[in-house]
């Protein structure tokens, strides 16, 4: 592979991780907050190994279906979820 798709492939990764836990962080739900963070965080070390150009894809791909479901559960967890309460990093 080359550098320059390895460098583009490694920012996009690191994008689409920040943006998970981001999205994670967003959960009224504890329990939810963390597993969403332990998710992404065992997904990405998972395919940390990948190689293939075609395979590196897919997990991106996959990545970035799985930060849409979870920004639309964060709107569903906000429509129908109780009040979170504040915490120190919210302050």
């Amino acid at each position: 592979m080359t550098t320059r798709f390895m460098s583009s492939t490694r920012a996009r990764a690191l994008e689409l991780y920040r943006a998970l836990l981001r999205c994670g962080r967003a959960f009224n739900d504890y329990n939810v907050r963390e597993y969403v963070k332990r998710r992404s965080g065992e997904a990405f070390r998972a395919n940390r190994t990948l190689e293939n150009g075609d395979d590196i894809a897919r997990a991106l791909a996959r990545g970035a279906e799985e930060l849409a479901v979870a920004r639309r559960q964060v709107a569903v967890y906000e429509l129908y979820g109780g009040k979170r309460k504040p915490n120190a990093m919210d302050l």
